[in-house]
């Protein structure tokens, strides 16, 4: 193994890296960027003969890859298939469907540099890759690369506040268990996830719902700064103030742009919360739903309020789980009284920190199932959040036998306190704002077991949002904004931000990565120009 002393010997290139255009020259040269952070590929062996020009395969060029990252780095950083870490990596999502991709290696970065290294190896030999923060997503290769390069944050996990405690630096290895335990004794948080395995990194660039929206707004719009790993390698640091175009971008883009290695975010003072879950029959339905529009409603009068309410089957029974959240320890916060002035079959509600809040959630996220999410939205209507409910259970009893089969609607509003943070720091890439709010963020949450169930679950889903979509039109109240943290691999988040959003970041897209690094060589989860894949059920 060649040692090379990249974290420490980069320290200078780092610096000077900061002040160069990002912009890549249309002669930009892979083996000289390579060598900028100490690789001289005619020194590694599997580089040395290595053809840039002829044609081969990807199962070649990512040999070539692992092989080089592993001679760079060690067997520990980079795993090879069959290998106890390896398996590791691969048993560790989620979604069962996440499980079931194979990368040709996972690599494990400690630095900014190393990543810089990964990219540009996966350049020169052509081998695609992917980049794990927490491994949420619900569908195949959004954050594992088949075949290729899987670049898994793991071992990436420093949580440092700067001198005066506003702005703590969180790697993208973290969870937000790990988040809010390293924050805790300062009495601090950040606006951040609200169960415990989430990861930091696709919950930020894809928007951040938090307990803590309705006073701060969703984690994109709390980020001071992202450090960026671009197509060329060089790490940048964008904010407002500088790589504005990719600090807009990157809230609300996705991985398009880069790989972000360190999100600094605005902290916020985090007391003793108070909240769980209020469980009601279907006969108290329509009250359910009047108590949830009137909270989100009142979210200008409250902020400190946050709920969502799912509903779902329970060995038979009809139920609505409301999950009412209030940021202090209050007991009876007058928002809430509503609901509870309804007759509950069970109540969670206590004291709780927010590490131990996110811990309690994770119960609602088991690991070991196939998944899928699907969200829709549209504005914030009585009449249609009860026609909505009543056609799903209606449908429920066509898949609700499949092997462990749970279909699940949890609604959730999109409140004027959150549509007007949108306009901090110079806007966000997701198009929303506050004269079309509030809006009313539906999701289907589904899992089951067996995957000769899938095509069944998923032209459930399709159908049923087919009829809803189809009344919301009707009654003129359909939002096209999709929700990326939410969404399906059916869907478009990029195109529902609008026309000219979704334009805006193909232009700066095109301008910083000219060859299409992050589009092509990196070709999971939402890009750009569509769907992941094409319903055809």
């Amino acid at each position: 193994m060649l040692s090379i002393p990249l974290a420490g010997a980069l320290v200078a290139l780092g610096g000077i890296a900061l002040a160069q255009d990002v912009v890549e020259t249309p002669n930009f040269n892979v083996t000289e960027g390579l060598l900028q952070f100490g690789v001289n590929v005619s020194t590694v062996p599997a580089l040395e003969s290595f053809n840039t020009i002829q044609s081969r395969s990807i199962d070649s060029g990512c040999a070539a890859a692992c092989a080089s990252l592993g001679f760079l780095f060690g067997s520990q950083k980079v795993n090879a298939q069959n290998s106890a870490l390896y398996n590791n990596f691969t048993n560790s999502f989620w979604s069962e469907q996440q499980l079931e991709v194979q990368p040709h290696c996972v690599f494990r970065p400690t630095h900014n540099t190393d990543v810089s290294v990964a990219v540009l190896l996966s350049r020169f030999t052509g081998c695609p890759f992917a980049a794990r923060s927490g491994g949420h997503a619900a569908f195949k290769g959004a954050s594992s690369s088949v075949g290729g390069v899987s670049i898994w944050f793991k071992d990436m996990t420093a949580v440092t506040l700067n001198a005066d405690k506003t702005v703590a630096s969180v790697e993208p290895g973290n969870n937000w268990l790990s988040v809010y335990s390293a924050l805790e004794p300062y009495g601090l948080a950040t606006v951040g996830g609200r169960a415990s395995s989430i990861g930091v990194g696709g919950f930020v660039l894809g928007g951040g719902i938090s307990y803590h929206s309705n006073l701060y707004g969703w984690a994109l719009d709390n980020v001071q700064s992202f450090e960026v790993v671009t197509s060329t390698g060089i790490i940048v640091t964008a904010s407002q103030d500088s790589f504005s175009d990719l600090y807009w971008a990157l809230r609300g883009g996705g991985n398009n742009f880069g790989l972000v290695t360190k999100y600094n975010l605005y902290t916020i003072p985090c007391p003793t919360m108070r909240g769980g879950a209020r469980v009601f029959t279907q006969n108290n339905f329509p009250e359910v739903i009047d108590a949830f529009i009137n909270v989100v409603n009142n979210a200008t009068v409250d902020g400190k309020a946050q709920q969502y309410v799912a509903f779902l089957q329970n060995q038979g029974l009809n139920i609505a789980s409301a999950e009412l959240t209030y940021v202090e320890d209050v007991a009876d916060p007058a928002i809430f009284r509503q609901y509870r002035s309804i007759p509950a079959i069970a109540d969670s509600t206590s004291t709780k920190t927010l590490v131990e809040y996110v811990q309690y959630l994770e119960l609602d996220n088991p690991f070991g199932y196939r998944e899928i999410y699907w969200p829709i939205t549209v504005q914030l209507n009585e009449e249609f959040s009860n026609w909505v409910v009543n056609l799903f259970y209606s449908l429920i009893p066509q898949v609700i036998n499949l092997k462990g089969a749970n279909p699940v609607i949890i609604y959730q509003g999109i409140t004027i306190p959150e549509l007007n943070n949108m306009a901090r720091y110079g806007g966000n890439a997701l198009g929303l704002d506050a004269s079309k709010g509030p809006l009313h963020l539906m999701h289907v949450a589904f899992w089951w077991q067996d995957a000769a169930d899938d095509d069944t679950v998923y032209a459930w889903i399709h159908s049923f949002w087919d009829q809803v979509i189809a009344k919301a039109q009707e009654m003129g109240i359909f939002d096209e904004y999709i929700y990326m943290n939410y969404a399906s691999m059916f869907q478009d988040p990029v195109a529902g931000y609008g026309a000219s959003n979704k334009a805006r970041l193909q232009q700066i897209s095109s301008r910083l990565d000219p060859n299409g690094v992050f589009q092509k060589l990196q070709p999971g989860y939402f890009k750009l120009n569509g769907a992941p894949v094409t319903f055809s059920g």
